[in-house]
């Protein structure tokens, strides 16, 4: 997988079809794209662009949100309910959030193909 994959680890034939969603505290959704390794900063509109792409695809959904040991704040409860109701192939519980999905907001960039 291009995102979370250890050096060991063999790249399975659908972690290019998976698509990344980290929910943050803030409201924000960083999102990265197993087809492309590209990095987005998202609203709800632009997820749901991207969770249009990966059912089309039919690759599962890895998952993690900030303060995932707390309950969530209502915009969070609405956003996943948003990811749910997109019915993904599958919905993957990562603990770790990638590092990127932890910077700040004054420190987040969006890194994609064109970049």
């Amino acid at each position: 997988m291009r995102f979370f994959r250890k050096r060991d680890e063999p790249e399975s034939e659908s972690s290019d079809d998976a698509l990344y969603v980290h929910l943050a505290l803030d409201g924000a959704i960083f999102v990265i794209r197993g087809d492309t390794g590209e990095q987005l900063w998202v609203d709800r509109e632009g997820l749901s662009q991207e969770l249009e792409r990966v059912r089309d695809r039919k690759g599962p959904l890895l998952y993690s949100r900030e303060a995932g040991d707390t309950e969530p704040p209502a915009h969070i409860e609405e956003t996943f309910r948003m990811i749910l109701e997109s019915e993904p192939s599958s919905i993957q519980l990562l603990e770790e959030p990638h590092p990127e999905a932890l910077l700040p907001p004054e420190q987040r960039r969006t890194l994609t193909k064109h970049d």
